[in-house]
């Protein structure tokens, strides 16, 4: 009879660790500076941090969720369900399509096997 015991290194936290990086490397706090003031007025600069912000979103949803792949998948499904209005966003529906498309990315990354080793 065999025996199965499952192994006591394996790294949970490296999924986690990985998306945590991708939310750091947006750096939202640059939105926040005082040079920027004068720039949120224009369409383009806000289209561009409601972008960065579903982005960022997006990376703390799976980096909370990403104890497996099974998960992080349910936590994707979920999410795409979901239809809320970030406080900090201008443009409600830009801000949506672009949460839609980051989800849409990491399901087929997970889907494919790209980010399988973050499993291990």
């Amino acid at each position: 009879m065999s025996v199965f015991i499952p192994r006591s290194n394996k790294n949970t936290s490296r999924a986690a660790e990985y998306f945590q990086k991708l939310s750091n490397e947006l750096d939202m706090d640059k939105y926040n500076l005082p040079k920027y003031k004068e720039l949120y007025l224009l369409a383009s600069f806000q289209a561009m941090h409601d972008t960065d912000l579903a982005y960022y979103v997006t990376y703390q949803k799976c980096a909370i969720n990403a104890q497996s792949k099974d998960q992080l998948l349910n936590c994707i499904a979920q999410e795409s369900m979901l239809n809320f209005k970030h406080p900090k966003c201008f443009d409600e529906r830009n801000f949506r399509s672009f949460l839609l498309k980051a989800l849409g990315e990491i399901k087929k990354q997970l889907e494919e096997g790209t980010l399988d080793y973050l499993f291990i």
